[in-house]
């Protein structure tokens, strides 16, 4: 299936980032929230709202696959990337990554995914990795949409495992 247009909306998450180096350090809470000035590099807050984005493949028979591109809540913290604002994101997806995608055949999910996980942004970073996992929930979207079968079908199929028929125990 044909991915003809990319298209971005920004979100909230379920969840915030923290600020790790500020509380660390010692912020003292505050109800909710932390009292002081946040320390790590893209924070406006010691604990800010979760921000995601939301990324659709526009596909040529007019369905939508998406994914979700979230972050961690410590992000910028022990080697994490950086802190994921989808006003900083967005602009990045639609420069370095819809280009590539829009007018791109998608017939298999793990073959896409091996040519997009070396992929770096303009200026050599790899894309964060909050990009790489909603990039991953939209082209598994699309290859199950083009293949009429569930992501979990989907996955069985490429790595070459069976779907259980049972509940999997958590």
């Amino acid at each position: 299936m044909k991915i003809v247009k990319v298209v971005c909306a920004p979100g909230r998450t379920g969840f915030y980032f923290d600020d790790q180096r500020a509380i660390k350090r010692g912020a003292k809470t505050d109800g909710f929230f932390y009292v002081g000035e946040p320390e790590t590099l893209g924070f406006s807050a010691i604990r800010q709202a979760g921000e995601a984005i939301s990324l659709m493949l526009v596909l040529e028979d007019g369905s939508i696959a998406w994914g979700d591109c979230a972050a961690v809540q410590y992000s910028g913290a022990g080697g994490r990337d950086p802190l994921f604002l989808a006003e900083d994101f967005i602009p990045v997806i639609m420069r370095d990554i819809a280009p590539i995608l829009e007018g791109r055949v998608i017939g298999s999910f793990l073959d896409t995914m091996k040519a997009f996980e070396n992929i770096t942004d303009r200026d050599g970073n790899r894309l964060h990795t909050a990009i790489r996992y909603g990039l991953s929930q939209a082209i598994l979207d699309c290859v199950a949409k083009t293949k009429n079968k569930l992501m979990c079908e989907v996955i069985a199929d490429e790595y070459g495992t069976t779907v259980s028929d049972e509940m999997i125990p958590i």
